[in-house]
């Protein structure tokens, strides 16, 4: 008896993290992956690509940043509310979070890929001490 109500509730406990876990993934894709399947990806992804040159278009008043992001081979119109971020430019690496609105990706995060190789500004030289210090 005991151990029929321990398999019901490891049962129970089973279905209840399989659902949470299902309802957190985020899947990362890059735009032609879902130029193939769109059906595949319905719900909250995570978009890579590069910012498209030429296309950045943002209205400081209404915090609207609207830009394509492309893979090279298929490219989708991007529309973020808010600022964007401070290395954000045409040709970087760029992950936006959202989902797609028919052909536009509406996303409420922008993540910018930079490198980790620190360099001093032109002409600056910077001693390893102001390095330390900066970096505490």
């Amino acid at each position: 008896m005991y151990s029929l109500a321990g398999v019901a509730l490891l049962g129970v406990a089973g279905m209840f993290i399989y659902q949470a876990l299902a309802n957190s993934l985020v899947y990362f894709i890059v735009p032609s992956e879902y130029a193939a399947a769109p059906a595949k990806y319905d719900g909250r992804i995570r978009l890579g690509g590069l910012v498209e040159a030429d296309s950045i278009n943002y209205n400081d008043k209404a915090l609207e940043l609207n830009f394509n992001v492309t893979d090279g081979v298929q490219t989708y119109p991007v529309r973020y509310s808010g600022a964007p971020p401070e290395l954000f430019k045409a040709d970087t690496g760029v992950v936006v979070v959202g989902s797609f609105d028919h052909e536009t990706f509406v996303s409420n995060e922008v993540l910018i890929k930079h490198s980790a190789e620190y360099k001093p500004a032109e002409g600056k030289q910077v001693s390893v001490q102001e390095l330390k210090k900066a970096l505490e």
